[in-house]
């Protein structure tokens, strides 16, 4: 397997675990408890943000498994990356402030902790093995594209 595919599959396990995320998320959105709590709204915005740069980073990954060696598309991903974990890290501060004030609130907080815990893990397994696939030199020319 190519490392552009083994990259990907790390990358689309994200997917997965942002799918649910997302799915827990707007469900909350929609109950009372959870309504008004400007946290909340924020976490919301950022998987906008955040499903955006994982996508991105798939179909560079998928155009990279057939175009072996196209540096601006390598560059993306790193971008893409960096940019994923940014919003990923607002967003989690965010749920932290996210309050429940009964047992299936608690238990749709806890279920959005575990899958967003499982996107970035997976996030990190994909840096780690493009960051060894491509190198530190054209590793900072991506994060360059982020800055």
């Amino acid at each position: 397997m190519s490392h552009w595919r083994s990259v990907l599959r790390d990358v689309e396990r994200s997917i997965y675990a942002e799918q649910v995320f997302c799915s827990y998320v707007t469900q909350m959105t929609f109950l009372p408890q959870f309504k008004d709590q400007p946290a909340l709204r924020t976490v919301h915005r950022e998987n906008y943000e955040t499903s955006y740069h994982r996508n991105t980073a798939a179909g560079n990954l998928h155009r990279l498994s057939q175009l072996d060696g196209d540096e601006l598309l390598v560059l993306m991903t790193v971008e893409c990356f960096i940019e994923t974990r940014k919003h990923d890290n607002t967003a989690l501060t965010a749920l932290r402030q996210v309050t429940a004030s009964d047992s299936m609130g608690m238990q749709l907080l806890e279920h959005a902790f575990y899958w967003h815990d499982k996107r970035k893990h997976y996030l990190k397994r994909a840096t780690r093995k493009l960051y060894a696939r491509i190198g530190p030199e054209l590793w900072q020319k991506g994060v360059a594209l982020a800055e």
